[in-house]
């Protein structure tokens, strides 16, 4: 259970980088698209400028999507990373009670009990 958890949680790590790049991306393409818009009002391409704005606003609403994804992820991630402690602390707590009945379980075997 704990290594199925650890691979989710590191699945879950890339999915949030991945969507994280991807918004970097969205939101460079946003703003130069905005850039070309200004630049195309002032020439007086009015035509040209309500496209480009037009194009922007489909990216802006891209970028809120994957901003919004990237904030779920994050919460799972944390999730992820809570209960991967919670088995770790676990099996570090059997592997101690273990220990110790082997050692009571030797000690008595050689006639210290």
């Amino acid at each position: 259970a704990l290594q199925q958890s650890v691979e989710g949680l590191r699945a879950t790590q890339e999915s949030v980088d991945t969507s994280q790049k991807l918004a970097k991306v969205l939101d460079g393409r946003e703003k130069s698209i905005y850039e070309k818009a200004k630049i195309a009002m002032s020439s007086g391409d009015e035509e040209g400028a309500r496209t480009l704005l037009l194009e922007r606003e489909t990216v802006k609403e891209k970028l809120l999507k994957v901003l919004k994804s990237v904030a779920d992820d994050r919460k799972r991630l944390a999730m992820m990373e809570s209960n991967v402690e919670a088995l770790e602390t676990r099996a570090l707590e059997i592997e101690s009670l273990l220990r110790r009945s082997v050692g009571a379980a030797s000690l008595q075997d050689s006639g210290g009990g």
